[in-house]
């Protein structure tokens, strides 16, 4: 009885943090075995060692629980590079560090993300958070757009929400390139390319106001 009672007591004395990373770690898996739709509350809260209540006091549903299982797992790239030391000082600098990220080794949280843009299309609930989760992903690249923009380093006259989802298209295509195992680029001419898209959004020199349409 004695053991049983350090056992418990010994739970229930474990950080937050601890049971936090066990339940997404745990969701993680069973999300990643079983696909949205077939994954089990319960049989998360078994691999991680405790009650289905321990998850429902935590999280709203499964929907709630995914997408927290993709932050935990997946790196924010625009806060490692911002807050990570590095030398970077421009909001060009910023996104086109994030372009280069996107041929870091992929993780399993990318899967989860993958599973849950498919699950959302049958799930209201979840297709809501998510939204929500891309569209804060959006206002924290405008941000860098509207930065960028005005020190004079983007055209004043390009639609910021393009420019956003122009970045966007880039990140989750290169996501679905890499899931389906096709060949990558050198990372030096990748690196190229998303530079030369970065300088493309550039406006014309000063006294250069000729559109693509006014004659030579």
């Amino acid at each position: 009885v004695a053991d049983q009672e350090t056992i418990q007591t010994d739970e229930a004395c474990r950080p937050g943090d601890d049971l936090t990373h066990r339940l997404l770690h745990a969701a993680a898996e069973v999300f990643a075995e079983k696909g949205y739709e077939r994954a089990g509350v319960a049989e998360i809260a078994r691999r991680a060692g405790v009650t289905t209540g321990a998850i429902y006091s935590r999280y709203g549903g499964k929907a709630e629980l995914l997408l927290e299982a993709v932050d935990h797992h997946v790196p924010d790239s625009i806060d490692n590079i911002l807050n990570g030391g590095s030398a970077v000082s421009s909001p060009t600098e910023v996104l086109s560090s994030l372009g280069d990220h996107l041929l870091d080794p992929l993780d399993g949280g990318h899967a989860l993300f993958l599973e849950a843009v498919v699950a959302a299309r049958r799930d209201p609930d979840l297709a809501d958070r998510l939204r929500r989760r891309v569209e804060e992903e959006d206002r924290r690249l405008g941000k860098l757009v509207d930065e960028a923009t005005t020190e004079g380093l983007f055209d004043p006259g390009l639609d910021e929400q393009s420019v956003v989802r122009l970045a966007h298209a880039i990140g989750f295509g290169m996501l679905l390139t890499r899931s389906m195992g096709l060949e990558l680029p050198a990372a030096e001419n990748w690196h190229e390319v998303i530079n030369r898209v970065i300088t493309g959004l550039a406006g014309p020199p000063p006294g250069e106001t000729a559109t693509a349409g006014d004659p030579t």
